[in-house]
């Protein structure tokens, strides 16, 4: 049974003393983790200590904010830990995995994030619709093809150019171009041509 305990400084912070305030009354772990985030974002100590874990560990953390980036963050550490069989202690929030009232924390913690995601998910399908009712366009603009896609797209269909040809005529990439095609009604050529290059 190992104790751990985790700080997280952000960009161009170099002081942990907050921090440690909450966490030397503690004491005795048997290392200390400090994450200096990166301009990429990425968590190369959380990551290292959540693989050392094992069953009967305690990880601390000085605040929720210190170990997660944000609600589904949190979770998605806090689950990694208790599926280790460790648990968490989190300081300033004052939740501890080792009792009941902590882990109903995070049982409610974990239905609230999901009320949250799916009423942000129907605001986005109603803004969408929303959208669409008032005829705007959602998603990625339309390709646009030449003047000539027509004529480009039946030398295409008859072998007389094979994909990559018919794509680079076009100014497509080829699965734009197929795309196209097919919305045209176009098709591929015969067997007798799948030597052409397609």
């Amino acid at each position: 049974m190992a104790r751990y305990g985790y700080m997280k400084l952000d960009i161009e912070e170099s002081d942990v003393s907050r921090q440690a305030l909450l966490l030397d009354p503690m004491g005795g772990f048997d290392r200390i983790f400090v994450e200096q985030i990166s301009q990429n974002g990425r968590r190369e100590q959380r990551k290292r200590l959540l693989s050392m874990l094992q069953s009967g560990d305690v990880v601390y953390a000085a605040a929720a904010d210190r170990i997660a980036d944000n609600t589904r963050d949190f979770l998605i550490v806090a689950d990694r830990i208790i599926r280790n069989g460790a648990d968490l202690v989190v300081l300033q929030e004052n939740v501890d995995t080792r009792s009941p009232s902590g882990r109903q924390a995070i049982r409610l913690l974990t239905v609230f994030a999901e009320i949250d995601y799916k009423w942000q998910s129907d605001r986005k399908k109603q803004g969408i619709k929303s959208a669409r009712n008032q005829g705007r366009r959602i998603g990625r603009p339309p390709v646009s093809v030449p003047p000539d896609f027509r004529r480009i797209c039946e030398e295409w269909s008859k072998g007389r150019i094979n994909g990559s040809e018919a794509a680079d005529i076009s100014g497509l990439k080829k699965t734009s171009f197929y795309k196209k095609a097919a919305e045209l009604g176009f098709k591929a050529p015969g067997k007798r041509n799948k030597n052409s290059g397609d």
